[in-house]
């Protein structure tokens, strides 16, 4: 039989899914849920006809890519390809198969740490449990503006969901255009104004060389004072250095971070002395309906693949030999 070898689960979510139980009628399947070491990593997937990983956690540079003695398939869960060399894949023929991204999760943590702020939960459940009885005015989120920043379908799930809020809806993009959010029904505005005007401002462009440090201390200055900023992105979209000394001097409420320029952030890190912050250790995509769905589409794509010579989902078709 062939081999099958699943990297990263790291919270066992595919080792007890019973999909994985579909691949056993095909492949041996070998489940990891450590971190290896190059060594290791190399020892386990050298000889693997099909590799099945978790988002972005084990990169493919063309050193390891030339590693891979069988390999047929790379059945990647997410559609985020900038940690493979695909041109190198693809000159190897190794074919590289994806899955929809995880929005419908990030929406929903996105709207999870704008309640948080609007309502103070975190200070008030803190002070409830030592006794204290604290009167408190939450921010009610009907009338208000939520400025979002990349209408991809993170953005426009943010911008549906702020509508059932009775929320006005904003956006700019580096490639938005007012055609593009006029079809979403958001209102276009140029990002100054955007940041002038907006109660909530959200992050959900993707990481490419125009959106590294998209918004720096002049960006930072513009925002009303009582603005709460998100960032479910990548951290190098946002300057670090400038945010935190833009939180340490007010110049905005507050921030929810999932994401940051160094993962996992150090423990030294001067954002987590900062109390204007709400922080997640980069979990916007994980929840157990993401985690099935990533799986059961991947299984999907490589039984496709290797075994009905049907193949679906493939990011570089060209490296398919004819």
């Amino acid at each position: 039989m062939m081999r099958l070898v699943v990297l990263d689960d790291w919270e066992h979510s595919f080792a007890t899914n019973p999909e994985i139980d579909r691949l056993r009628k095909y492949f041996i399947v070998d489940i990891y849920c450590d971190k290896p070491t190059e060594h290791e990593l190399i020892c386990r997937i050298e000889q693997a006809d099909v590799i099945l990983t978790i988002r972005e956690r084990t990169k493919f540079p063309k050193m390891l890519l030339n590693q891979l003695k069988n390999i047929k398939l790379i059945a990647q869960t997410g559609s985020g390809l900038s940690h493979i060399d695909m041109e190198e894949a693809s000159k190897l023929n190794i074919p590289v198969a994806t899955t929809p991204g995880g929005s419908a999760a990030v929406v929903e943590l996105i709207f999870g740490m704008m309640l948080v702020h609007a309502r103070n939960l975190l200070h008030l459940d803190q002070q409830l449990k030592q006794g204290v009885w604290k009167e408190s005015v939450g921010l009610g989120l009907e009338n208000k503006t939520v400025g979002i920043i990349g209408l991809g379908k993170i953005g426009s799930g943010v911008a549906r969901i702020a509508k059932a809020f009775k929320m006005n809806t904003v956006a700019w993009g580096p490639r938005l255009t007012i055609e593009r959010a006029k079809a979403e029904e958001v209102e276009y505005k140029e990002l100054q104004e955007l940041l002038q005007t907006s109660h909530f401002v959200i992050i959900s462009v993707r990481l490419v060389p125009e959106t590294r440090h998209l918004l720096r201390e002049e960006h930072f200055r513009l925002m009303r004072h009582d603005a709460f900023l998100i960032n479910t992105s990548r951290g190098e979209v946002l300057d670090e250095d400038s945010l935190v000394n833009a939180l340490k001097h007010k110049w905005f409420a507050a921030a929810g971070l999932d994401v940051f320029s160094e993962e996992p952030i150090r423990q030294d890190h001067p954002i987590l002395k900062l109390n204007n912050v709400l922080l997640t250790p980069h979990i916007g995509w994980k929840t157990d309906n993401m985690f099935h769905n990533f799986l059961a589409t991947s299984v999907d794509n490589i039984i496709s693949y290797i075994i009905e010579d049907n193949p679906k989902r493939i990011a570089n078709i060209e490296a398919i030999k004819s």
